[in-house]
């Protein structure tokens, strides 16, 4: 059994580093993101979100003016002040000791991840990191998640995914990957319900994980 997590939201307490600024963006144009865009901007990388915005909300604003708005907050956070959530550090560092093999599956830029992660001291318990950025493809592609699977060498059934983004697990489970669905609140509320439909476990937190139920899936 192979474990698929995500990051943002799911180890690292880091989803107001990306939403926050976002949100002051669409309140500053009165913009109101539907359900389905908001899945939209959550799996597009850096740069991709830029454009979308740019191009959906704000196009007499420079791709340039865009990325500086973000950039420099999202960056120092990632290198010098994020934090994993509650338990998950010891969490994934009992999973690591118990023999298991676990993975990244992010739509954040892997530099970002890198950086947090090292800062951490958490990166070597990843065997790799996966975002689109790096392999091309988006989280609500099922190529995505196929690429995780290949790089395992493994069936669908035999990998279990750890995310907190419903458009995320919709996807990851048409392929046939278990789904723990992860609360992440405000962040993901709104979707909660829905994501506990799709997911084969849910948790309020990472910490509260018991493999004994994971591997009756």
């Amino acid at each position: 059994m192979k474990l698929l997590f995500d990051c943002d939201g799911t180890i690292l307490d880091s989803m107001h580093i990306w939403l926050e600024p976002i949100g002051k963006l669409l309140d500053d144009y009165n913009f109101k993101l539907t359900t389905e865009q908001k899945g939209q901007i959550e799996a597009l990388t850096f740069i991709d979100t830029v454009r979308w915005l740019n191009k959906n909300v704000c196009p007499e604003r420079s791709k340039e003016d865009i990325i500086n708005y973000f950039s420099d907050t999202i960056t120092d956070a990632y290198k010098n002040s994020l934090m994993p959530k509650v338990g998950a550090e010891k969490t994934l560092r009992k999973l690591k000791a118990e023999g298991y093999d676990m993975c990244i599956c992010s739509s954040t830029d892997r530099i970002h991840l890198e950086n947090a992660l090292k800062r951490l001291d958490l990166f070597d318990l990843f065997d790799f990191i996966q975002t689109p950025d790096t392999i091309g493809y988006k989280k609500n592609q099922i190529e995505y998640w196929q690429d995780a699977l290949d790089k395992y060498q493994i069936k669908a059934e035999e990998a279990v995914l750890f995310d907190d983004a419903l458009y995320a697990i919709k996807t990851a489970k048409k392929l046939g990957i278990k789904i723990v669905g992860i609360k992440d609140f405000p962040h993901n509320k709104n979707e909660w319900e829905e994501i506990k439909k799709e997911s084969d476990i849910i948790l309020d937190n990472i910490k509260d994980l018991d493999m004994e139920k994971i591997k009756n899936l």
